[in-house]
């Protein structure tokens, strides 16, 4: 029952977030259709294998996390409420830089972005992907599954020793992880040029070394709360910053 339960929460999150994808999957299935070399799959079986591919990763990574899980590489969450608050707020400065960057990259290099939407460019559908699968699933697959995971590993391989950098390079990793995995959707969009692969991989990055932290030394609440939060400060600063002139 120690495993089942905590396994049947985390999966039941993670599926939650791959349920709120359905309603994104008909735009995503008219971008793979105009690729290149999209592959000669119908719209049920492309439906199905962009449901099912992450719904298994969720599955697995959950079951790897609570096999695995480390509550010293997790730490303790704060019951005061200043520790939410402070999530929040580091959500909210994070957020607001990293579109503060994409709008000045925007002006920078326009001919990038020809084909990207602003990141306050979403649909109520998209939104709710963004909050369910970004905030949720995403967190329950990196920072829960893989984080844990690679700090595990690191303690292996040092023979119970877990010093900070050990935590560090785990969290370095599954953010790099974390960016890597928001490529195929850029790819999606057209064929991407330098500076979109950096901003994707730096922007997305950054984000995730502050999930990490939070996941590592409060809790994964605290990590699922500022990853929502700093979706929705995308779709609030970024028209205030776009109308100061950035």
């Amino acid at each position: 029952m120690r495993f089942i339960r905590p396994f049947l929460a985390l999966s039941g999150l993670g599926l939650l977030g791959c349920l709120s994808l359905i309603p994104t999957l008909g735009i995503a299935i008219a971008q793979i259709r105009h690729l290149p070399n999209a592959p000669p799959l119908s719209d049920a079986a492309l439906t199905a294998l962009l449901l099912v591919q992450p719904a298994v990763l969720v599955l697995i990574t959950v079951a790897a996390g609570v096999a695995l899980i480390l509550r010293r590489c997790r730490g303790k969450a704060p019951g005061a409420m200043g520790g939410w608050f402070s999530a929040l707020l580091m959500a909210a400065l994070a957020g607001t830089v990293a579109a503060a960057a994409d709008l000045i990259l925007r002006s920078l290099s326009p001919g990038s972005f020809a084909n990207i939407p602003r990141l306050d460019d979403v649909s109520l559908a998209g939104r709710m992907a963004a909050l369910f699968y970004g905030g949720i699933t995403e967190e329950v697959m990196i920072r829960f599954g893989l984080m844990t995971v690679l700090v595990w590993l690191g303690t292996c391989i040092l023979r119970g020793r877990r010093p900070p950098w050990v935590v560090w390079s785990a969290i370095a990793l599954a953010s790099l992880a974390f960016a890597a995995g928001h490529l195929p959707a850029l790819m999606s969009l057209g064929r991407p040029d330098e500076v979109l692969v950096l901003r994707t991989l730096g922007l997305n990055g950054a984000l995730g070394l502050l999930y990490g932290w939070l996941y590592a030394w409060r809790s994964l609440e605290h990590a699922l709360l500022a990853h929502m939060a700093t979706h929705a400060v995308f779709w609030t600063a970024t028209p205030l910053l776009a109308a100061f002139g950035l």
